[in-house]
């Protein structure tokens, strides 16, 4: 659902020269040389037909070797028969015994000089055959083992074994459609069916199964049926898009007690679903939707007015229909209400000044406003005035892709009205250029977060040291369990290694040129619980980087595949 937008930026120095300079000025700003990429390639291919030939000289010296015996076996056999012609010639036809003149006469030296060559051929092709087989195997094998770490990889996987519970959801996953081809009984008997051959399915383990038929795009409105006639409260489906609208109402009739619904990449969800859901969920509160483009204003509208009053939580992203009208109409019927509000990646909607008009909640825990259509749409102002009605409370502030916010919003907004703001855990400001070290630095210093969980401050490209010093000596450190300092290119090893975090157990320093051994080493060293941290375009990192024990690398340009 992403479309990319490229739109000029303020105080940007560098134009478009040509039909190529997007591409160059990409790899500049982001340190990447397509040419050590290739010498790169060329030297990791090099290596691995070095090992192919090292792994293929054993089964070729023993081939060799077979000729050889072979070659000389048959010299002998024409030594003997040469020999065997210069007896002849002193010896009459009437000398020789019947049996041998016979002999003679049938098989010649050429004949059985031909044969024996024929052989010495056949028996080298085939063990040549045989070598080339077994050497394409050990290929296609290691080609497998590469594809299953790259998508071990892409998943940020850790090492551990999987627990009993979680291949049997695999297993059932991948054989759903197999036990509904062979069953043609009634559903009610195909449901009984799955409960007493699984022994009774938990909400947390058919939350999981959902996940795992989302991964594999096998949520349809067959699958469907798992999840119906149950008395589940809480439903997300990451994966959405195989989901008829009559899957939806579907899930209305049969799954009345929903209290949330989390509906990911749901372009077929359209304007008589959704009513339908908003009037057969009475106790629905929460709706989070991604991709509901089919959804036109008026249909909006009428969603807003039925869940006046109960409507606590509502999540939109991904869709160009959803417009100013809407989100009026959103604040007017449930603004009051609202405890958590998101907004990411909306096109049609422009007027962001209406928030701090509606949204007078101080119980409201979650502001989301991601990647707006137009940047100077969220301005200082508007994030002032939200923060000024309900900073005392929030636990999840997101400005994603603000990037007109600057250091006014900072010192006036977040300093001022979070100061006295102990249950802030989620804070994430990525992509904010126009905020400077001097002002974060101030926040940190001025602002304790001692429930500070996850923190994000990805390709902040004027954040120094300083700032990331300050958040590692603020109260955040003891409680602190994500850090995203992804394309921080300003930072030096003076404030990583500052990083002593006792429950910090994921961290990104991607595109850090200045992470090194050392510092993988340092860094695993003094966070205890750190299991997975990303190094992207570290080119500094290499093979004998010590690794603490349980902490896995991603994105270590040595273990590419």
């Amino acid at each position: 659902m992403y479309r990319n937008r490229s739109r000029s930026k303020k105080n940007e120095d560098d134009g478009v020269k040509g039909p190529s300079s997007a591409l160059t000025q990409f790899l500049r700003d982001q340190g990447i040389s397509a040419q050590a990429i290739k010498d790169r390639w060329k030297q990791q291919q090099k290596g691995e037909e070095e090992e192919q030939q090292k792994e293929s000289e054993p089964n070729a010296a023993q081939d060799e070797a077979t000729i050889q015996s072979l070659k000389s076996e048959t010299d002998d056999t024409e030594q003997t028969a040469l020999l065997g012609d210069s007896d002849s010639n002193t010896e009459t036809d009437d000398d020789l015994p019947f049996d041998r003149r016979i002999k003679v006469d049938q098989d010649s030296d050429e004949e059985e000089y031909g044969s024996d060559e024929t052989s010495v051929k056949k028996r080298a092709s085939i063990k040549t055959t045989l070598a080339d087989k077994k050497r394409q195997s050990q290929v296609l094998q290691n080609r497998r083992k590469k594809r299953k770490r790259a998508a071990d990889l892409l998943d940020r996987k850790l090492d551990r074994i999987p627990t009993l519970q979680d291949l049997c959801i695999k297993r059932i996953s991948g054989n759903i459609y197999d036990l509904q081809k062979g069953n043609e009984k009634n559903e009610d008997t195909f449901f009984s069916q799955i409960r007493d051959v699984l022994g009774g399915i938990s909400t947390d383990n058919l939350n999981n199964l959902g996940k795992a038929l989302s991964k594999n795009r096998a949520l349809n409105d067959s699958t469907l049926q798992l999840f119906l006639k149950t008395d589940l409260n809480d439903l997300t489906f990451y994966d959405c898009s195989k989901l008829s609208f009559e899957g939806y109402k579907s899930l209305a009739i049969f799954c009345p007690h929903l209290t949330k619904v989390s509906l990911q990449m749901c372009g077929q969800l359209n304007n008589e679903a959704l009513l339908y859901m908003s009037e057969k969920l009475t106790n629905l509160s929460a709706v989070h939707l991604d991709g509901p483009f089919l959804i036109n204003s008026d249909t909006w509208d009428k969603f807003f007015r039925n869940m006046k009053g109960r409507l606590t939580e509502f999540h939109i992203s991904n869709t160009h229909r959803f417009t100013d009208r809407s989100l009026s109409s959103l604040l007017i019927n449930c603004g009051s209400d609202l405890l958590s509000l998101k907004f990411s990646r909306l096109d049609s909607v422009f007027n962001y000044a209406l928030l701090p008009q509606y949204i007078n909640n101080d119980q409201l825990h979650t502001l989301a406003i991601e990647y707006p259509f137009n940047e100077g749409d969220v301005t200082d102002e508007v994030i002032i005035n939200i923060l000024g009605q309900i900073g005392s409370n929030i636990k999840a502030l997101i400005l994603n892709g603000c990037s007109d916010l600057t250091d006014s919003m900072v010192i006036n907004g977040m300093t001022s009205f979070l100061a006295d703001n102990r249950s802030l855990t989620v804070l994430e400001l990525e992509e904010l250029n126009s905020i400077s070290t001097d002002s974060l630095m101030y926040f940190f210093n001025a602002v304790p977060l001692p429930n500070l969980k996850h923190c994000s401050l990805k390709r902040c490209s004027q954040i120094g040291d300083m700032a990331v010093i300050e958040l590692l000596l603020n109260d955040a450190k003891e409680s602190l369990e994500y850090l995203n300092l992804n394309s921080i290119k300003a930072l030096t090893k003076e404030s990583i290694l500052m990083m002593s975090c006792p429950k910090l157990t994921h961290l990104d320093v991607s595109f850090v040129r200045c992470v090194d051994d050392s510092v993988v080493e340092k860094v695993g060293s003094q966070n205890p619980s750190l299991k997975l941290m990303e190094v992207f375009g570290d080119n500094l990192i290499t093979r004998k980087a010590k690794l603490s024990l349980g902490l896995t690398l991603t994105g270590r340009e040595s273990d590419t595949i």
